[in-house]
Order: structure tokens, then C-alpha cells, then sequence
């Protein structure tokens, strides 16, 4: 894909000048891929959009080829390097020149403050984010102008994909189940659960550069089994040495990221023949996943998909066991807060979301199964961007 989603910087400019903001200056590297197509490596990087014209992107002279000129302006500069200058330096040069050309001396700017959460730059290993000398620094700079919070903009503006992103979050989910096919066909008695992890995760960053243009792809397997650690993965759990027994349900939970957009899957498996119940179980949680994927519709409540999933459990006793909530938001992070499928929630979804849909069940002395598919939603229903899965 190298056409430019011009459809998603045209909207959020418009909600910009809504808010009355002049211009957005983001280092965060979620928002700066949103805004300029780049997914930053160490996370020094900083995008501007302002309401009147394209992105502009400061990026790292050793992380230059990676900028996209087709989507913005991209200005290198040197860091880390004993030849450049000192980085908050070169921020200061940067931005100052930005402020005289763009006229932004008394403007209002928008910058991300409220960010608790953040999604990683693909050198995951070592996250640089923004924090008070950033802050302090920008304060200096734009003494004039008055800089506000806008995360709420960012985050609502994000939580609307347009088909262009759509797409790229369907890429990212066919690599994710290069990896998940790779696991249902190869588990087996012996292997341990950090083996089957390894092997998820090498089948992807093998095969998933490359793939339909890809060109940075990330994975994180974890892995639970056996009727104790499989329970334990109503909350990401790292996989352990624990040997795979015959019979053992295996559940696989992955997270894989794609030039900054993510997927995420859960997939089961049993390491031979599962058994009556196991079976059973398993598609009666698909079923109640499938329930829940079809309230994926604009109009309907946060609450409807949780509550499909719920009634199906119910139904067959399962409900007790069902100790999370049905599906998050999903797009640039791997857990985004737009939507939330959980009981109470009043808001509705908007055609555009993405959500995981993951009910499970968590039962002691059996194990955990859950299943999760990633879905838009439509304006008549859902979308799939994963490949739903069958009755065992």
C-alpha cells in the first residue's frame, strides 16, 4: 500500500480547527505513524500537523530512509551520534524555525499529555517517551502560545478508521495467523509452552516482512497450557518452561504489530484429540463469541457484544467463569480505550471502530479457552479483519 490516507489527516485537521487548535505536535510513536505513516525506531521523532497543509516529521538522520516524503515533510536531523548536537538542541532549532515559518507565536497547540498508556517504537526493547524535560522544553519554546491537552482529540479522532487503516489492520491479522497456523498444526506432547511461543513468533517475523508490502513486524507470543496455566491467561501471563501433556488445552495469546498497527489473537488448541468436554466447551465459547461478534454493528451499545456473550455462557452454565471483559479498542496500540465491550457501557459503537472479541472461560481443574477474532464495525454488521475459527 503507498497511497496516502489523506481522508484521515483531512478529518482530524477539521476537529482541530473544531477545537480551536492551530497545530499538534506529537512525539508518541502511535500518533506520530497516525500522522505521518512512520512507525519510529527509538521514539525520538516528532510529527506536527498543522490545520493548513501536510505533516511535517522530524526524524533521526540514521532512521531517514524509513520517512515517507509521499505522506510528509521529512526534515533529518542528527542524534546519538558523537558528530551531532546535544537532542533537546536540536529540538529547540527544529521547532523554533517551525514556529517562525508556520506563524505559531501566539497559537494554540496541541500536545499529548494524558497518555498513560502508550504503544511501543519498534526497537520495543527500550521505549523513549516524552515526559518533563519534553514538556518544559516545548513551554520555552512557544512561550507565547498556549499549549493544551489534546489527547481526547487524538485518542476519539484515532478510534474512527478510515478503509485505508482497515486495510492495514487486515495485514497485520493475516501475519498474526502465519504464525497461529503454524501453532495449530504443530503443537504437540513434549514441547514446552516458551517452544510453542518461539515458534509462533519466528514464523511471523520470518514470514511477514515483505508480506503485502510489509516492512517492520514485531510478535509476542504467550502461551499457556496444561488445566492450570491455561487459566491463568485471563491476563497476559509470559509462557513457562511447563511441559505440554497429552490432551493439555493450549491456549496462544499474540500480539504482533506491522509498521505500528497491531493485531490481536487468541488461539486454542489441544495437543492431540480433545476430549467430549473440551470440545463442548470450545464451541460453546465460540458460539458465545460469535454472538457477540454480531452486536459489532454502529448503533448498538458498547454493552451488546458483552452482553450476547454473556447470555450464551449463561445458558450453558458458563457464565461464572467469564471474569473479563468481551473486547478493546485496537488500531496503533495494542489495547486502545475506544471501544470497550463490558456490562454497563452506555456509549455506542460508530462505524470504523475496531474491537477484539474474546470471550473465554476460565474453569479450575479443566483450563481456560478463549477465542479472539479482531472486527470492524459496519454500519449493518461486522466486519471481520481475522479469519473467524470453526467447531472443534
Amino acid at each position: 500500500m503507498t497511497q496516502v490516507d489523506t481522508q484521515r489527516i483531512e478529518r482530524l485537521q477539521a476537529k482541530m480547527k473544531d477545537a480551536g487548535i492551530d497545530a499538534l505536535i506529537c512525539r508518541l510513536p502511535e500518533n506520530v505513524v497516525y500522522l505521518t505513516e512512520y512507525w519510529p525506531h527509538h521514539g525520538v521523532s516528532v510529527a506536527v500537523l498543522p490545520t493548513q497543509g501536510g505533516p511535517i516529521l522530524f526524524i533521526p538522520e540514521v532512521e531517514a530512509e524509513y520517512g515517507n516524503p509521499d505522506w510528509a515533510e521529512v526534515i533529518p536531523f542528527g542524534w546519538a551520534l558523537v558528530k551531532d548536537a546535544d537532542q533537546y538542541q536540536s529540538y529547540r532549532a527544529l521547532l523554533g524555525q517551525l514556529k517562525a515559518r508556520l506563524n505559531l507565536n501566539s497559537a494554540t497547540i496541541g500536545i499529548e499529555e494524558s497518555f498513560e498508556v502508550v504503544g511501543s517504537t519498534y526497537r520495543a526493547a527500550e521505549p523513549i517517551v516524552p515526559a518533563a524535560p519534553w514538556f518544559d522544553m516545548l513551554a520555552d519554546v512557544f512561550a507565547g502560545a498556549s499549549l493544551i491537552d489534546a489527547t481526547d482529540l487524538l485518542q476519539t479522532t484515532r478510534a474512527i478508521k478510515t478503509e485505508y487503516e482497515l486495510e492495514k489492520l487486515r495485514i497485520a491479522n493475516e501475519i498474526a495467523e502465519i504464525g497461529m497456523r503454524e501453532f495449530v498444526a504443530t503443537v504437540k506432547p513434549g514441547m514446552t509452552e516458551a517452544e510453542v511461543g518461539a515458534l509462533v513468533e519466528y514464523h511471523i517475523r520470518t514470514k511477514g516482512p515483505g508480506y503485502r508490502g510489509a516492512k517492520l513486524v514485531r510478535a509476542s507470543a504467550e502461551v499457556g497450557a496444561g488445566p492450570v496455566n491455561s487459566t491463568k491467561c485471563v491476563l497476559l501471563v509470559p509462557s513457562t518452561t511447563y511441559t505440554i501433556q497429552e490432551g493439555d488445552l493450549v491456549m496462544v495469546e499474540l500480539g504482533v504489530a506491522v509498521d505500528g498497527y497491531w493485531a490481536d489473537l487468541t488461539y486454542m488448541a489441544v495437543a492431540g484429540e480433545p476430549n467430549d468436554r473440551q470440545r463442548d466447551i470450545h464451541n460453546t465459547v465460540l458460539r458465545a463469541q460469535q454472538a457477540a461478534a454480531q452486536q459489532v454493528k454502529a448503533g448498538a451499545a458498547w454493552s451488546d457484544p458483552d452482553t450476547a456473550a454473556r447470555t450464551v455462557l449463561k445458558e450453558a452454565g458458563l457464565a461464572d467463569y467469564f471474569v473479563h471483559v468481551t473486547g478493546h479498542g485496537i488500531g496503533l496500540r495494542y489495547h486502545e480505550g475506544i471501544p470497550f465491550l463490558m456490562p454497563g457501557a452506555t456509549a455506542k459503537l460508530q462505524a470504523g471502530m475496531v474491537t477484539s472479541v474474546e470471550p473465554g472461560v476460565y474453569i479450575p481443574g479443566f483450563g481456560g479457552i478463549r477465542i479472539e477474532d479482531i472486527v470492524a464495525v459496519g454500519e449493518a454488521g461486522p466486519i471481520f479483519l481475522s479469519t473467524p475459527r470453526h467447531p472443534w
